[in-house]
């Protein structure tokens, strides 16, 4: 009977462990299922609001953002001022229409006198007249009007913005060195050396390419 009764408790104890342990399984089972699908909405979430980003810069493909300008100078009509004003400062043939879809002053607020004035935002019918201004603003290097210093970017989202701008630093030195370089869509830094083109899309992969340079 003794053995009987010692055999009965061993099995009570080892069906609780037993038990304890099939339900921490189950937990445990229960949180990893849990993380999966947490892991899974994350990264269907990061891949919605890189496609939503991604909508929003091609939508604003053929725009450039200009900045210098001072506030009000467009009147009424800001397609009409800058159609008038661009081909003179980009020394562009003024028979030859800009083709403008149209333009205005970015979002916000209309900034105090002693404050920065609101960059324009232009779109142009074409992608290639949208280069063109890029380019030539670029060549010319400072463009000045009536003694405002006037610079041309391209129109990005500000996610894209902060990306780019992350290779800042490894586009100083590349420029210190001499080297050529050229940013292209969305975030990919094109260096050619030697005769060689290599893309980066990352800032570390830069400072590596720089630092392995004799």
């Amino acid at each position: 009977l003794k053995m009987t009764f010692n055999q009965f408790k061993h099995q009570l104890i080892t069906s609780g462990l037993k038990l304890v342990a099939e339900t921490r399984i189950s937990q445990i089972e229960d949180n990893k299922s849990r993380d999966t699908q947490s892991q899974l909405l994350h990264s269907q979430l990061v891949a919605a609001v890189a496609r939503i980003d991604d909508l929003e810069n091609r939508s604003c493909r053929n725009n450039i953002r200009i900045l210098g300008f001072p506030e009000g100078i467009e009147g009424n009509n800001p397609s009409s001022f800058l159609s008038k004003t661009l081909p003179d400062l980009l020394g562009f043939d003024s028979s030859e229409p800009l083709e403008i879809e149209r333009a205005h002053c970015s979002l916000g607020p209309r900034p105090l006198p002693d404050k920065r004035p609101r960059a324009f935002i232009m779109k142009l019918l074409r992608y290639p007249a949208r280069e063109k201004i890029l380019r030539a603003a670029r060549e010319k290097g400072c463009s000045v009007w009536q003694g405002n210093n006037i610079s041309f970017y391209p129109d990005l989202s500000r996610d894209l913005q902060q990306r780019r701008q992350r290779f800042t630093e490894a586009r100083h030195q590349l420029l210190d060195r001499g080297i050529r370089y050229g940013m292209f869509y969305p975030a990919t830094l094109k260096v050619t050396f030697n005769g060689v083109t290599s893309a980066y899309t990352s800032p570390e992969e830069v400072a590596a390419f720089i630092k392995s340079l004799p």
